[in-house]
């Protein structure tokens, strides 16, 4: 899991723009009152869980051997500033 703080909801929707270029997307509710975005990516290789919340915490899950997750978060590394949001 990567954990990036601290993402104001434009760079959350930049994000999400350049997955839904390269990747189906299947949306589902927010159950927990805190968060304010979720979606799925599923992949042959597996599935990749992003998580936005209101506090501006991005949190992307999957297994470090799915290749997909690995690319999803080396997009994400070169769209926005790690440093800036750890």
């Amino acid at each position: 899991m990567v954990d990036y703080k601290k993402v104001p909801p434009d760079v959350y929707y930049s994000v999400k723009g350049l997955l839904v270029d390269d990747y189906i997307l299947s949306q589902y509710p927010s159950f927990h009152e805190s968060m304010f975005d979720s979606f799925e990516i599923v992949s042959i290789d597996g599935k990749i869980s992003i998580y936005y919340y209101k506090d501006g915490t991005l949190k992307i899950e999957g297994d470090q051997s799915n290749p997909s997750y690995r690319r999803i978060i080396k997009r994400v590394n070169n769209l926005i500033s790690k440093k800036d949001y750890i």
